[in-house]
């Protein structure tokens, strides 16, 4: 007799259909986030959670989702809110996977960049599951495309990314619009007060649930930092790639126009590499996410906002070549690497002026952030650049003259 592999999401009681779905994605044990969720959202309650990104927080809310959806009821159900449009789509397709034994249920990403007309199209097949990006939401209810009606949960993912955006009044405006009567569900990496201002005015008994860090920043990611002067990163950087020789490779900068101007360099330099960030059309975000999970290219130059919805496997290494402003940024963008049970690489460039950031990060996310200059064989930095020392001096090759405060945040 053949044995049957253990599911733990057994433990739920599913329809036979999703637990075919999870199987198909080879789900066979929730992850801590997905431990403490699914319950309660499968029993209708308002949750406020708290977690990192790569954790599995997607699934925590949308296998619940399924199960509570009235397959019957051709009315949208359930509303989940997301700050990007590649995390909107990113998270529909999550579900449309889970869902894959489940025909009866539909599910449409509504998002800016595309035209309006085409969704207004597919609202009419009725979908019962709406992922949409807060401003486009907002466009559809003002044409009464949309009907609430029945809605019976609705979902802010990344919550606190949603408010940095300025979302706050649209976010407002469509929790008003809503039954009084629904689940309401968070899901942020950190709890502002705002967040818990919104809890407390739209949540009722909420269960708070808090999923650690501390796995996502030392256990799988590896993380370095190197002290470099301004004009020596682009140097210390392409010294880092052909090092290292990673297949994927995401690097962090704080804004749109140094995103654009570090491609064209690496690019330049033998390296290809494209931008991602705000001004870029939808069409053209999916051209380079496209590129970029097929392996064309391996390198992909992004800022923060940009980033969030980004979700490759097989990431190599994630370098900071601006540091984040704050820990939970470079938490959220050190967990593009090192998931599902694989190893990641972090390296972070700073200049002297930015060793109280640094440590601020290192204080709070309590990681062990390497000095990479130690690290011969691994990243040594090219003599002449890092800590207490002065570039060298170079006749074929200087650094970008125009780095300094240049465009706009991404």
């Amino acid at each position: 007799m053949e044995n049957k592999p253990i599911n733990h999401f057994e433990t739920f009681n599913l329809s036979p259909e999703l637990m075919r779905g999870l199987a198909k994605l080879n789900f066979q044990t929730p992850s801590p986030v997905q431990e403490a969720a699914i319950a309660p959202m499968l029993q209708r309650q308002d949750v406020l959670v708290q977690a990192p990104t790569g954790t599995g927080k997607t699934a925590a809310f949308g296998i619940p989702i399924l199960e509570n959806i009235d397959a019957t009821n051709r009315h949208i159900q359930t509303v989940i809110l997301c700050p990007t449009r590649e995390l909107a789509v990113q998270v529909a397709t999550v579900l449309k996977q889970l869902a894959a034994f489940m025909p009866s249920i539909r599910i449409l990403a509504l998002y800016g960049g595309e035209p309006i007309y085409r969704q207004i199209t597919a609202l009419k097949r009725r979908p019962q599951i709406i992922v949409a990006t807060p401003g486009r939401l907002m466009d559809h209810m003002k044409r009464r495309t949309t009907r609430f009606g029945e809605v019976n949960c609705i979902v802010l993912d990344e919550a606190d990314r949603m408010l940095d955006m300025g979302f706050r009044d649209d976010i407002k405006a469509i929790l008003q619009s809503l039954p009084e009567q629904r689940q309401t569900v968070l899901f942020s990496a950190t709890v502002s007060e705002e967040i818990k201002h919104i809890a407390e005015a739209y949540q009722t008994d909420a269960q708070q649930i808090h999923i650690q860090q501390e796995a996502l920043t030392v256990d799988s990611v590896k993380q370095y930092y190197a002290e470099i002067p301004r004009p020596s990163k682009l140097p210390a950087l392409l010294h880092l790639l052909d090092d290292q020789n990673f297949d994927l490779c995401l690097v962090f900068v704080a804004t749109k126009s140094m995103a654009d101007t570090l491609a064209q360099q690496l690019t330049a330099a033998g390296h290809p590499a494209e931008a991602i960030h705000g001004d870029l059309h939808q069409s053209q975000r999916n051209r380079v996410m496209q590129r970029y999970r097929s392996g064309k290219i391996g390198l992909l130059v992004a800022t923060d906002v940009a980033a969030r919805g980004i979700d490759v496997d097989g990431i190599d290494a994630v370098i900071n070549y601006d540091i984040p402003g704050d820990p939970d940024s470079y938490v959220h963008r050190i967990g593009r690497t090192g998931r599902a049970d694989r190893s990641g690489l972090a390296y972070t460039f700073v200049d002297s002026k930015e060793r109280g950031k640094l440590q601020n990060i290192i204080t709070s996310t309590k990681a062990e952030i390497l000095p990479a200059s130690g690290l011969f064989g691994k990243f040594a930095i090219p003599e002449g650049y890092g800590a207490n020392k002065k570039p060298a001096k170079r006749r074929t090759q200087r650094g970008p003259r125009n780095q300094k405060r240049v465009g706009r945040s991404g």
